[in-house]
């Protein structure tokens, strides 16, 4: 049950963009690319600390979910689609989003299927650690769109 978990975070997700206006939807793709960037250092952060252990993943990634190339990109796009031209909207709508994932998606969905394991790293350390991208992928958006 877990490999198809991670074979539907994986690809699944891109199909809620098509009934998106694809223009919008480009826009934002660079700031969803640079969260997969800094999310793949924390996967190697987390490697070196033993903040996780990956346990279960699809055969051609080892230390890094499925989710982080699926869900995680999608998710981006769609926080910024709906929210960025407020702000507080923005801000408001990622810590929920990081709460949900952190105290209920992480521990009750991942964990529980055996995706990944918590080890020097709390779910409270977790949702710190996905707040922390917050400011820096708005402020990235902020400065890309003044390019």
């Amino acid at each position: 049950m877990g490999q198809l978990l991670l074979w539907v975070l994986l690809i699944a997700p891109w199909f809620l963009l098509i009934p998106l206006d694809s223009k919008r939807v480009r826009h934002f793709s660079s700031v969803a690319f640079f969260t997969i960037f800094l999310t793949t250092i924390y996967w190697q952060m987390a490697e070196v600390w033993h903040w996780w252990d990956v346990t279960d993943n699809v055969f051609f990634l080892k230390n890094i979910s499925s989710f982080n190339f699926g869900l995680l990109p999608v998710t981006t796009i769609l926080v910024f689609y709906f929210t960025y031209s407020n702000v507080w909207l923005f801000f408001g709508a990622n810590i929920i989003m990081d709460a949900f994932q952190a105290f209920i998606i992480s521990p009750f969905i991942f964990q529980r299927f055996g995706l990944y394991t918590m080890n020097n790293m709390s779910n409270f350390g977790l949702f710190l650690l996905l707040l922390s991208l917050v400011p820096i992928i708005f402020l990235y958006q902020r400065w890309y769109e003044t390019k």
